[in-house]
């Protein structure tokens, strides 16, 4: 299995042209995915005909605090179709930034996301949205909402791209600063929370508990798409190796291999006596397993501890989003 994918590898390598379209099929594929599972979750789950409104967050979450305005003068408009117009209208002013900061091909595939989302929101049939039959309970709704909207933003991520609306603002941030991009949107997301329930209490003063059940269902449904985000998602998260070896070539083997510096201390063993070298060095989560191969091939009996690290400050090289 392993020399079958190391071929395709070394094929791809030597084909550039057919490497790149085989990237953005696989990206589309994720994309396509991504924008279903977070479209389907939205009109099954957060916002279902007949049901009590949860609050989705971001732009859909922002859409839903305009159609409640519009609402007061106009009670009887189509929800559904604004909430596609809505949605697609907040994310656009936003692609500049992401086109100018972040990157062409990254802006790209969070368009097509965007309104791929916009589309199935409107065309997915209503009998669709009643496959789970759980509308009376709402802790589920909360549940599946946040595990199909986490998995979504997982996909749009490892297709290099996004779920559009805040999550450019906050990928944006969190590239800048070399952390997790979650509490970025955790504030803006309780601002549409606050807004949304002010508006639906001013709509029906007769239910005021209800709609602020619906508020705290809505934070269950945040911390399980936020968590399904931090478990899955590797992009952002930094890894502390320690290295304990009597090699004097690891270190440069190490910087030749990855792009990022280490620092050496001088050691001795404790049980041996023997003079060490003892390498720190922070890499990204997903070259951990990479970095563990490279130091086994330089010495084999080198002793490393992985240390999850939270933050990072200083100069840590990120590959840039293109």
């Amino acid at each position: 299995m392993n020399n079958t994918i190391n071929n395709t590898r070394k094929y791809l390598l030597d084909h550039p042209k057919l490497k790149i379209s085989c990237e953005y099929f696989f990206n589309m594929v994720l994309t396509i995915t991504s924008s279903f599972l977070f479209a389907y979750g939205f009109r099954s789950f957060i916002a279902p005909t007949g049901a009590e409104h949860m609050v989705s967050g971001g732009a859909s979450g922002i859409s839903q605090v305009l159609i409640q305005i519009l609402l007061f003068p106009f009670p009887n408009l189509d929800s559904t179709m604004l909430q596609s117009i809505f949605y697609f209208l907040i994310n656009a002013p936003l692609f500049i930034l992401s086109w100018c900061r972040i990157g062409k091909k990254f802006t790209i595939f969070t368009f097509i996301n965007v309104l791929l989302v916009s589309v199935f929101i409107d065309l997915i049939p209503e009998s669709w949205t009643t496959i789970f039959n759980i509308l009376d309970d709402n802790i589920a709704r909360a549940l599946f909402a946040g595990i199909l909207t986490g998995l979504s933003v997982v996909l749009a991520l490892y297709a290099n791209s996004s779920t559009g609306g805040i999550d450019l603002i906050a990928l944006y941030i969190a590239e800048r600063k070399s952390t997790s991009l979650g509490k970025y949107s955790t504030g803006i997301n309780a601002t549409i929370v606050l807004l949304y329930v002010f508006l639906r209490i001013m709509h029906d003063q007769s239910n005021v508990s209800q709609v602020v059940t619906m508020a705290l269902y809505t934070v269950i449904y945040f911390f399980t798409s936020g968590t399904v985000v931090d478990l899955l998602n590797k992009k952002n998260k930094k890894t502390e190796l320690q290295i304990f070896t009597s090699s004097t070539q690891m270190s440069q083997v190490l910087i030749h291999s990855f792009p990022h510096g280490c620092t050496i201390v001088d050691g001795k063993g404790g049980y041996t006596g023997n003079d060490r070298l003892i390498i720190y060095m922070v890499v990204s989560y997903n070259e951990v397993k990479k970095a563990i191969k490279v130091m086994r091939e330089v010495d084999p009996n080198c002793f490393v501890t992985v240390i999850n690290t939270y933050q990072v400050y200083g100069k840590f090289y990120i590959r840039p989003i293109k």
